[in-house]
């Protein structure tokens, strides 16, 4: 591929039609509402430091649990600022800023490529399509977004001045004022300052090796002079030298290894993150700039500063999910350069080519706006949908709740709703955990086994509190105190549920579910609701969830799951009517669905059927049935136990050879039992060294197994049968 010198005339339509194509994609696509717990934290942290005149918080002023005062974090311009923005225009003020901030960017490409001819040219938008949705982690409404704006910044003054006129070599002294800016912003000053670096090696080594590519002396001279100045500018904020000293070896050492445990610092090529498509956006981009380079390679004119800023933050773009905003800018406004040096690939000579090119590029752009639209509206992401307003990993009416009713006692929660609890209950309540991190970095391990489910008991013991707080997505914390009979559901809304200790006496006029849980906009968080409340049995509250997820959820995927979750409720309300017949068809049928777990209770019904069939000596029913549970709960003690006597009953007592009826839920394999030895010896003896662990199981039936075993019990035996579920009256 060569430079060609021919001027092909790409009509303005192009460029109108496609940029007008990535602002409706960004329109769409950021169409979401306040993500996680950070900006509430940050929020409150701006209102200390006004309310305080400091620029120095205190960390531990905020939790009642033990807090390391001393780690230094820094950016009280952007905790200021939002809460500011907040006070002046609520979350519809910052949901125009995120839209500002997504604007700067197209304009930043837009200025370049007008600036350079190309503004016309279909490879600048597709290019500009891929850097904005390339963005996406940078786009949340907290300090981080304005490391995605100063960086753009930074880059397009780099290339104003490396594209510019005489008096290009101004810019080079814009560098430390927005050093200054950034480093009293965000800790992601850190890669601006490693960008400043690269590209400055980058423009020295054009000055030897790529004369044609060099920066005039004048300007590397004043270039070299203002990254010097960007150098110092790091000391300026109100902890000067301490804050990079603390702050660069923390995130090389121990404290990165840590970070990996948490999703925003999972690789993008984590198979677990697809969903967001950063590798295919890498994968284009690579192949985008090759294409974009490959004249240059062959005629050995390279431009060290491009390839060198490229190759380090496309690695950083792989290395954590949290940072890949930082290669956007540096991508895009390289790969416009790089276009306006006219490759030949791109720039065909004849009109039909030229419109062949527009078309593909055009296609593309179609392809990824409307997969990211899709992807907006029908699959949005853990607790965002479609549209505005505040997450559900943030707690509102919940801390509503414990405002109105439970303010006098000590409040615990999970980590990510801490920082909407910090903002909305402090200084009148203090919160156990949030989303800092930093301060919690001598007990973080402890209540990272707390989150997952081991020793909880010990864990609320060493951190005695009166009342909890805890988001649906942590189901075995969930889980554990549904079960403790020290605790009670004192109120469950759209984000969370709120445990209280059983001695603290509850509100009897305040309705026990939020108002929230039957407008929900987010399926699955719609599904944990749903699912919280049916196991506590408020089946009015689950139909109303239920009546909500009918209402608002349109998708084929999601109608999908609301009939699993319509069956899971049919099959639950069948069990307590004790009507296990059909309890097990609904069931099965929400099993198959594979959204929501029905084990447990499926092997139960199993089980009262096993236990029916077998009163009525219907052997191979029962025989049937109690496969059936073995099959759905294979380590199921009452399964096992009734599998392994009705097989030895009837292969070693009776030596009967019928054949038993089909039955729901057996294998194929299984149905020919009585045509040869069953293992109902394994089973006895599986039952009895899971029978040690169950507190419920009877005497009487391990003394039986044992006796089967031995050979010295004889006759027809009883069944382990389950406890009942209490019995549902039609209409409750």
């Amino acid at each position: 591929m060569t430079e060609t010198s021919s001027n092909v005339p790409w009509h303005r339509a192009w460029g109108w039609s496609l940029a007008f194509l990535v602002l409706l994609t960004l329109g769409i696509r950021f169409a979401e509402p306040v993500r996680d717990g950070d900006l509430w934290w940050q929020m409150a942290y701006g209102r200390y430091l006004i309310e305080h005149g400091t620029l120095i918080p205190d960390h531990t002023v905020f939790t009642w649990t033990p807090a390391d005062g001393s780690a230094i974090y820094c950016a009280w311009l952007s905790e200021i600022f939002f809460y500011l923005l907040y006070q002046a225009g609520g979350l519809p003020a910052l949901f125009a800023f995120r839209y500002l901030c997504l604007l700067i960017f197209v304009l930043a490409v837009w200025l370049q490529a007008r600036r350079l001819g190309v503004a016309a040219h279909p490879l600048t938008w597709l290019i500009c399509l891929l850097g904005v949705l390339m963005s996406q982690s940078g786009a949340y409404i907290k300090p981080e977004i304005f490391s995605y704006v100063l960086m753009t910044i930074t880059v397009l003054t780099w290339w104003h001045f490396k594209s510019g006129g005489k008096i290009a070599w101004r810019c080079c002294y814009l560098f430390p004022v927005l050093m200054v800016c950034w480093v009293n912003s965000h800790g992601g000053f850190i890669f601006g300052a490693a960008f400043l670096f690269v590209m400055g090696l980058g423009e020295a080594l054009n000055a030897s090796f790529s004369p044609s590519e060099a920066l005039p002396s004048r300007v590397r001279r004043h270039l070299f002079i203002g990254l010097f100045l960007s150098g110092l500018a790091i000391f300026v904020t109100p902890y000067g030298w301490r804050y990079p000293a603390y702050l660069i070896p923390s995130l090389l050492g121990k404290t990165a290894e840590g970070l990996r445990v948490v999703r925003a610092y999972v690789s993008t090529l984590d198979p677990s993150v697809a969903h967001f498509h950063y590798t295919s956006y890498l994968f284009l981009a690579a192949l985008i700039l090759l294409g974009l380079m490959w004249h240059k390679v062959k005629r050995r004119r390279l431009d060290w500063a491009l390839i060198l800023t490229n190759l380090t933050f496309a690695l950083l773009y792989t290395r954590f999910l949290r940072t890949t905003y930082y290669w956007a800018p540096v991508f895009c406004l390289s790969a416009v350069h790089l276009l306006a040096r006219r490759p030949a690939w791109f720039w065909p000579k004849g009109r039909a080519a030229a419109c062949g090119i527009g078309a593909a590029i055009a296609l593309i752009c179609i392809l990824l706006g409307v997969r990211a639209g899709f992807d907006a509206v029908c699959r949005p992401y853990g607790p965002r949908w479609f549209g505005f307003g505040i997450s559900y990993q943030n707690p509102v009416e919940e801390a509503e709740f414990i405002r109105t009713n439970l303010s006098a006692y000590r409040l615990g929660n999970d980590y990510s709703a801490g920082g909407y609890l910090l903002w909305a209950l402090w200084p009148d309540m203090k919160v156990f955990i949030d989303p800092r991190k930093f301060p919690f970095k001598g007990w973080l391990e402890q209540y990272g086994a707390f989150r997952s489910g081991r020793k909880v008991r010990d864990f609320v013991r060493n951190f005695p509190c009166e009342v909890w707080c805890i988001r649906y997505e942590c189901r075995k914390l969930i889980t554990w105190f549904l079960r403790s009979p020290d605790w009670q559901v004192g109120f469950y809304g759209p984000s969370a549920a709120v445990f209280a200790r059983e001695d603290v006496p509850l509100v009897e006029e305040a309705h026990q579910a939020g108002q929230g849980i039957g407008k929900i906009k987010n399926i699955t968080q719609a599904l944990f609701v749903f699912t919280f409340a049916v196991t506590i049995r408020h089946w009015d509250d689950a139909r109303m969830v239920l009546a909500g997820m009918r209402q608002r959820f349109k998708c084929p995927n999601d109608q999908s799951k609301i009939q699993t979750a319509s069956d899971w409720l049919a099959g639950t309300l069948a069990y307590f009517r004790r009507d296990y017949e059909q309890a097990v068809v609904y069931l099965e049928a929400c099993r198959r669905g594979r959204i929501i777990r029905t084990e447990s209770l499926l092997a139960k019904c199993y089980n009262h059927l096993t236990v029916l069939a077998w009163s009525k000596a219907d052997d191979p029913r029962a025989l049937g049935a109690a496969r059936a549970a073995l099959a759905v709960k294979p380590g199921d003690p009452y399964a096992l136990f009734n599998a392994g006597v009705i097989g030895w009953y009837l292969n070693e007592g009776l030596r009967t050879q019928r054949t038993p009826q089909e039955f729901p839920g057996v294998e194929a394999t299984d149905r020919s039992v009585f045509q040869r030895r069953p293992q109902w010896g394994q089973h006895l003896q599986a039952f009895l060294k899971r029978a040690k662990k169950v507190p419920r199981t009877s005497t009487s039936a391990i003394d039986m197994a044992q006796g089967i075993l031995r050979g010295t019990y004889h006759g027809r035996p009883p069944l382990a049968r389950p406890a009942e579920p209490p019995l549902l009256v039609e209409g409750s």
